[in-house]
């Protein structure tokens, strides 16, 4: 009955954005949203909010049931239907999609080497780590890359992040003053689900660091949103954007606070706006977080309610599994101990430095992304994510050469997808990022629609010279040959 009714609901909500899509019809093909689009958000909202935690149903001897895997069903059968009908199909360059399948393959012969499931419940299962950290990714990769290239989708995706953001943000702030009746969902601040960062805003991601993202990721997108809005409604942008900022201090975690600056920075250096008016709002904040972090007593202080960036007892955490990683990669630099496989390699075994606070602590993971592949998969699995990001990152310089200076669609969509990807990178480097969907998922998305953006600018012709001059909407010439 409860899948019934979750299916009903699932199923109204996506006839009703389709037909809401569909009913100018005198509009042009990119000015009207696409199912597509449609789906891919409800997914990025629903790995967040609506996954095991908000409503599930578990089948005996089969996969457990969740809103955010039937939607990601539906996802994989427009996949499935586009390579059938041609939709989906291969556009060179592939080279990304080449690393990703040399990275999957490293991932799967690691875990026929040791195993798909978890040795002990207290372990993390490493199909569960290849699920949400590596493959899903991907598939969203691939099905970005070739559903979603249209104006009015990319505005949709970036709206949605942007208001998702929000209620991050203001979620957040009902967690820090610990007013819980206003927390919603009703598992963000129940112990029973975990009691993993439960003093600090965690939100529906249950975790701090991946909700400091989640909070960062929107507000990328709406500093983007911006620039395009006019009247009441830049004001509200305006309004909404100054949310974000104590949202990032509420999560308590030293990962935002540098993803935020982070942020700041590259929209200062490299965003282009016709005026700089945005740079009222993103001056003065660098400003005054970088004076507060100077010569606040209770940013400095070593508590974690007050801000906790001095607090020494995780950093001495964090230099022993860097120390732990150093020795697992030495004793198997080429094959690695095993995808997920950081804990039980070297819980109760490893001889090395341990830190007083880890002595007295359930096994911990990696804490950093990174150094986790390198101890997991060895080099050659490190030198495939390493060159896997580099493409990427490449490609959105690349894609920014060959679209217009404004709109939603211009070269700042470059440099809002580098700045939400270094900001990933900056989090793998303090958190385990392959643990949360949304985290994992986010960035490929982006990465998915700067190839494709790129690979269909390439077959229509266009020129990598930004000089060049288009006598007609760049946009227009790069959809008319999909």
């Amino acid at each position: 009955m409860q899948i019934l009714v979750a299916l009903i609901i699932l199923s109204l909500a996506v006839i009703i954005l389709w037909f809401r899509a569909k009913h100018d019809s005198h509009h042009s093909e990119e000015d009207r949203l696409g199912l597509p689009a449609i789906l891919l958000v409800l997914w990025v909202i629903a790995s967040v909010v609506f996954g095991i935690h908000f409503f599930i149903v578990r089948l005996a001897g089969s996969f457990d049931i969740t809103i955010e895997r039937l939607i990601f069903i539906m996802i994989l059968i427009f996949l499935g239907v586009g390579l059938l009908g041609g939709k989906v199909r291969l556009r060179l360059p592939v080279t990304i999609e080449i690393v990703m399948g040399i990275f999957i393959l490293i991932c799967l012969l690691s875990m026929m080497r040791t195993g798909f499931l978890p040795v002990s419940s207290k372990f993390i299962s490493p199909w569960s780590v290849f699920i949400s950290g590596y493959l899903f990714p991907f598939i969203l990769f691939v099905f970005a890359k070739n559903y979603v290239f249209h104006g009015r989708d990319m505005a949709f995706l970036l709206k949605a992040l942007f208001y998702f953001g929000i209620y991050l943000s203001v979620t957040a702030f009902f967690e820090y003053v610990e007013l819980h009746q206003l927390v919603i969902p009703r598992f963000i601040r129940d112990p029973a689900v975990s009691e993993m960062h439960l003093e600090r805003a965690r939100g529906p991601f249950l975790n701090a660091a991946m909700n400091g993202f989640g909070i960062i990721v929107g507000f990328i997108c709406g500093l983007h949103l911006l620039q395009q809005q006019k009247g009441l409604t830049k004001a509200f942008y305006l309004a909404a954007l100054c949310l974000f900022i104590p949202a990032v201090y509420f999560t308590q975690t030293r990962s935002a606070y540098l993803g935020l600056f982070i942020t700041l920075f590259i929209f200062l250096i490299w965003y282009r706006a016709p005026f700089p008016k945005w740079k009222i709002v993103s001056l003065p904040l660098v400003l005054v977080l970088m004076v507060g972090v100077a010569y606040s007593p209770r940013l400095l202080s070593a508590d974690r309610r007050e801000g906790g960036v001095a607090q020494k007892q995780e950093v001495d955490v964090r230099f022993a599994l860097m120390e732990k990683s150093y020795a697992l990669f030495s004793a198997q630099p080429i094959t690695g101990v095993g995808l997920s496989q950081f804990i039980p390699s070297s819980y109760g075994s490893y001889k090395g430095t341990i830190s007083f606070s880890m002595e007295e602590m359930e096994p911990q993971l990696q804490h950093n992304h990174i150094l986790g592949i390198a101890a997991e998969l060895g080099f050659p699995g490190l030198l495939a994510y390493l060159t896997l990001v580099g493409l990427i990152l490449r490609r959105l310089m690349q894609l920014k050469a060959r679209l217009p200076e404004g709109g939603v669609m211009g070269k700042n969509l470059c440099i809002a997808g580098f700045a939400i990807w270094c900001v990933f990178l900056e989090t793998g480097l303090f958190a385990e990022t392959s643990l949360d969907l949304f985290t994992s998922a986010v960035p490929y998305i982006f990465a998915g629609l700067a190839d494709g953006l790129y690979t269909r600018s390439r077959e229509s012709g266009m020129l990598p010279c930004a000089s060049i001059r288009l006598s007609q909407p760049p946009m227009r010439i790069v959809s008319s040959h999909v």
